[in-house]
């Protein structure tokens, strides 16, 4: 496929309603393995140190609108042998999504819903002993998407339909903060950590239908609001790379009651000053973007396409598309569903001296 990836190196995709994980070869773009996991894998996450993937479970079947019983589970692969080697219980915490890794601390945080231990927020997960060591309140009932500050201290979570973003002080010494939003979906951390860029509003029955389609740059000491970047469509990942550059996902509408999603846009801007710097064409409900190569190379993993579309990020070009198995979204909601397909990505480097 590329040159530009060192041999050995992998493309680790969860199909959350085909309930696989599976291996690309980078080199050559093929599939080199698919692994059977738990359902509803929704995010992964990878461990340098260990060479372990995490991969949350948040449902059984179905999908954020319309789903049945709530997983529970956080899975843990090689991944050399690719194989499941544990599945971490989080119960009577559920639907866990979103995963950031501290790795100075050797603590994996998740977000979980709200439940039995109150709001939605963040569970800490040693990753030491595979143990819950801690719980972080969001204020809010389903923190979806996180991320975690440079130094450790602080997490940020978006809340899907609730009207404010949350900041959370890992520390203990501060409540949380909110900020205010009309819905979000994805988010990101500037590399330094002092600016947070927030999707908005919510992908699904916004709670402000004149919400415009923005990302919302906001200082991060402040919590103030730096610019508002209007979007072509509704946003829902959102990354930044090591080259500075913004990566939006955003879901376009076809206009049809039956298939009511057009392809996706992956709009591309300079992180700093918001300039606008292309756009390209992607798979139908872009979900998550991931960059390689030094951030020369993007990963854009699509739902309903079951796809991830592998980018040039210098000439704004698809370079190829990976298939990923679609899978069935099963249980009482499949009739009134579609797929869920690709979603989770991870970058996975060859092993040293291999």
């Amino acid at each position: 496929m590329s040159t530009s990836f060192p041999a050995g190196a992998e493309l680790a995709v969860l199909s959350q309603s085909g309930h696989t994980l599976s291996f690309f070869d980078l080199a050559s773009g093929r599939r080199s393995d698919i692994v059977p996991v738990l359902p509803e894998g929704h995010e992964l996450c990878f461990d340098p140190v260990r060479r372990r993937l995490y991969a949350s479970h948040t449902y059984r079947s179905g999908h954020f609108a319309a789903h049945d019983e709530k997983g529970h589970e956080v899975s843990v692969i090689d991944v050399d042998t690719h194989q499941v080697v544990e599945v971490i219980d989080l119960a009577p915490e559920h639907g866990p999504h979103a995963l950031a890794l501290d790795a100075a601390a050797d603590l994996l945080y998740v977000s979980v819903e709200e439940g039995p231990a109150g709001p939605g927020g963040l569970v800490a997960i040693d990753l030491r002993t595979n143990e819950v060591v801690a719980r972080y309140s969001a204020d809010a009932p389903v923190p979806h998407w996180a991320v975690l500050a440079p130094d450790g201290t602080a997490a940020y979570t978006t809340n899907k339909s609730a009207l404010f973003a949350s900041r959370i002080d890992l520390t203990g010494r501060t409540p949380v903060r909110r900020i205010p939003v009309p819905g979000s979906e994805g988010l990101a951390l500037s590399p330094t950590g002092d600016r947070l860029y927030i999707a908005t509003p919510t992908a699904l029955s916004p709670p402000d239908p004149t919400a415009p389609h923005a990302v919302k740059v906001i200082d991060t000491t402040t919590l103030t609001t730096l610019a508002t970047i209007a979007l072509p469509a509704t946003p829902g990942p959102v990354h930044v790379t090591g080259t500075g550059k913004l990566l939006v996902g955003c879901w376009p509408l076809s206009g049809s009651r039956a298939n009511p999603f057009a392809e996706g846009i992956l709009s591309i801007l300079d992180a700093e000053t918001y300039r606008y710097l292309g756009e390209l064409n992607v798979g139908i409900t872009p979900i998550n973007i991931i960059s390689a190569a030094e951030g020369h190379l993007a990963f854009v993993s699509h739902l309903i396409a079951g796809t991830v579309t592998v980018v040039d990020l210098d000439a704004h070009t698809p370079v190829t598309t990976l298939e990923v198995d679609l899978g069935d979204p099963g249980g009482e909601f499949s009739k009134n569903t579609h797929n869920q397909g690709a979603h989770g990505l991870a970058y996975i480097p060859p092993r040293a001296g291999v």
